[in-house]
């Protein structure tokens, strides 16, 4: 920029030189032109002074003395006039003759006169054009040059400015510059530095920059520094600082030992420990459980397939733990006790398994061991320690709890199977642990194989069954044994009816629930199976309800994962609502069992029930043996009487004592009683003259579609014969 300066005011001293000249050559030029008219116009002065002269003696008195005209005509030579005109006075006579002429003489010098006054005037009009055009040239140029001087000032301050900003900028920024010399010492460092490295900058300048590196990565930094390539390229290393911090750094690097500005090697650096870290823990957190810490799924898959690439000729197995019963722990104390249950099986397995071996939870309560270099005796010895240390007692809330969990083997052998096969081979053996009750263990058959995967089929076709439209309702009555005790007419009044599931299989035909519901709970299908039962139930109800007879009571049995699921009491209304059906006439069941299980979680959950309108059966009731002691506090309308107790009341004395303690007890908390699975006439006579309200069983009906069910409200059904 100085250069550019200067040479601007070397260009412009020969411009001003030529402009003052210019001015001068001007200023003469208007000197010259007046002196001109000055000398020309003074001559024809004096010519007009003599002839007016001689003008005005002539028109004197004529007695006056006669003019001298010779001595006129001298004077006007000597004024420079032309010789024609001093001839032509010289010979005039006096008289007319003179007078003509000196007028003719006048009117030349007037003429002569307005002709050297138009040239004067076109002079110096030319001369102020000339000076006009000449100062008004010689202004252009002083206003461009003060603009280019002032752009050039501009200019230079901001290039001053914008330098002085970058420096500012560089100075400040979170990525750091530092210059290495080409003995890598750094020779110049941001103030940002400081913060990168953990010391002050001052003490960085002088220090060989791999010396704070960490020493895996020291050696190619080093490597890079010593190729110089030319253009940029990426580095990243790790620093250690003082403080013990390791920090990973990202970055430039740039050869600029050639530039006279910085002739140095300089790296562009910036922390990026956060980044780092968190894709840390993000990849942590995609291949680990996040309950456990232990390896999920996904992980446990890819160390399988390595393990089976790499294991030659030697041992691999394969342990799967399904832990028992797990769904009742959930139900009995909540999710929160469940997760804290499923983090102490996850330690309990950490401390079972060697170096070496990996853990996992795949999923549930479902853990898994990958054992290498173990052959099937050797992860017996582990499954063995693994039911040890289950058995071991823990408490949740305040209560000891004791886990078991079925365990299948399944070993690599030596014929080639993947990691996908050998898993699936495990679960076939966890089935058939499970078969053989808690705390068992089942090693892998090819025989087992085709029964699980037919289980698996199943499961995979009640999946579809719930969205194709597969599954039915068929109902059975629950009659009033009031109206049908002796006194009264042959015929029993339908109280209600039970809604009882069916699965129409396309190829098994119609399936009973015992051969699916108990698939669905062990798979979790039993909440989006019960909620579509529930709302077919409620649509079922309103269209049995008949002008004329007392209303129609539908009940539907709940699982407890079903009550538990969030929202359940919501559904329930909702159903209810959409189907139009009054609340007073649905009947929830649930087993004693399940309500024992867990009658901490489902009693607020059956009272928020209860208050909707919604009546409470307790189904199974006398199985629990325990079941005395709670029922008082629970908020229920019915005790449905287990088939295994009404089977005995009419032989067995202490079978229909029971049953006698169980309608005293329900008359006194005020009470319905539903005797279930009545088959004999005996059997309903006895239930009737003990009390018990209603009566369900194949002595009135078994289980029927919904037009055999509508059927049966017209007329009353007769006593003691079945209607299929």
């Amino acid at each position: 920029m100085a250069r550019h300066a200067g040479g601007s005011a070397a260009r412009t001293v020969p411009g001003r030189v030529l402009v003052v000249l210019g001015t001068l050559v001007v200023i003469g030029l208007e000197f010259v032109l007046l002196f001109g008219v000055h000398l020309r116009s003074g001559p024809v002065t004096e010519q007009r002074v003599v002839v007016a002269e001689v003008a005005g003696a002539l028109a004197a008195d004529p007695s006056a003395a006669p003019v001298d005209l010779d001595a006129a005509a001298d004077r006007l030579a000597a004024a420079g006039a032309q010789a024609d005109q001093v001839r032509r006075l010289r010979t005039a006579d006096d008289g007319g003759a003179a007078r003509a002429v000196v007028d003719d003489l006048a009117a030349d010098l007037a003429a002569q006169r307005a002709q050297l006054d138009l040239q004067a005037g076109l002079s110096y009009g030319a001369m102020l054009v000339v000076a006009s055009v000449g100062w008004m040239v010689w202004f252009r140029r002083l206003v461009a040059r003060h603009r280019r001087l002032q752009a050039e000032v501009t200019e230079q301050a901001a290039l001053v400015a914008s330098e002085g900003r970058l420096a500012s900028l560089v100075r400040r920024s979170a990525d750091v510059v530092v210059v290495l010399g080409a003995d890598g010492q750094v020779g110049y460092a941001t103030d940002s530095a400081e913060a990168l490295f953990g010391v002050p900058v001052a003490q960085l300048l002088g220090t060989a920059i791999h010396e704070r590196v960490l020493r895996s990565d020291a050696e190619p930094l080093v490597a890079l520094l010593d190729a110089r390539p030319e253009g940029d390229a990426e580095v990243g290393f790790r620093l250690t600082r003082p403080d013990g911090r390791t920090v990973h750094v990202e970055g430039v690097f740039a050869n600029l030992l050639d530039d006279p500005g910085v002739a140095g090697l300089v790296l562009t650096l910036r922390d990026v420990t956060g980044r780092v870290e968190l894709e840390s823990r993000l990849t942590h957190q995609a291949l680990h459980d996040p309950l456990t810490g232990l390896s999920n799924r996904r992980l446990f898959a890819d160390r399988l397939d390595h393990a089976l690439r790499r294991r030659g000729s030697r041992a691999l197995t394969v342990v799967l733990c399904d832990l028992d019963g797990f769904k009742d722990v959930n139900e009995r104390f909540g999710h929160a006790a469940g997760d804290a249950l499923l983090v102490e099986v996850a330690a309990r397995l950490r401390t079972v398994a060697r170096e070496g071996d990996t853990v996992a939870r795949l999923g549930g309560d479902e853990f898994a061991l990958l054992l290498e270099d173990t052959d099937l005796a050797g992860a017996r010895e582990v499954a063995d320690r693994v039911h040890d240390w289950l058995a071991v007692p823990l408490a949740l809330d305040g209560t000891a709890v004791t886990v078991s969990a079925g365990i299948g083997l399944a070993a690599a052998g030596t014929q080639g199977v993947t990691g996908e096969e050998l898993l699936q081979h495990a679960d076939v053996a966890v089935y058939q642990a499970k078969d053989g009750g808690r705390r068992s263990t089942a090693e892998y058959e090819p025989g087992l194989h085709t029964a699980a995967l037919e289980r698996l089929q199943l499961r995979a076709d009640l999946e579809r069954a719930l969205v194709a439209g597969e599954l039915v309702l068929h109902y059975q009555p629950s009659v009033s044994l009031v109206t049908g005790a002796p006194a009264a007419p042959g015929r029993l009044e339908v109280h209600g009816f039970e809604a009882l599931v069916r699965w129409q299989h396309p190829t098994r035909g119609l399936l009973g629930p015992g051969q699916f519901v108990p698939l669905a709970e062990d798979s979790g299908l039993v909440v989006p199976l019960g909620t579509w039962v529930l709302q077919e139930a409620c649509r079922a109800a309103v269209s049995l309800q008949r002008a004329g007879r007392p209303p129609v009571v539908m009940s539907v049995n709940v699982a407890v994962a079903q009550l538990t699921e969030p929202g359940f009491v919501e559904l329930v209304q909702a159903a209810l609502a959409d189907s139009g059906l009054d609340p007073r006439l649905l009947v929830l069941e649930i087993t004693e069992s399940a309500v024992l299980a867990g009658t901490e979680v489902v009693a607020p959950l059956l009272a928020r029930l209860r208050a909707t309108g919604t009546r409470i059966a307790v189904d199974d009731f006398g199985t629990g043996y325990s079941a005395l002691s709670y029922l008082r506090d629970l908020p229920v309308d019915v005790l449905k009487v287990d088939k295994s107790f009404v089977d005995h009341v009419v032989d067995d004395a202490q079978g229909a004592s029971l049953v006698e303690a169980i309608i005293t007890l329900a008359r006194s908390l005020d009470l319905a009683t539903v005797a279930e699975g009545v088959e004999e006439r005996a059997q309903a006579d006895w239930l009737a003259a003990a009390g018990v309200t209603y009566g369900q069983g194949f002595l009135w009906s078994r289980p029927v579609p919904l037009v055999e069910a509508a059927a049966m409200l017209v007329p009353p059904v007769p006593v003691g014969h079945p209607t299929r």
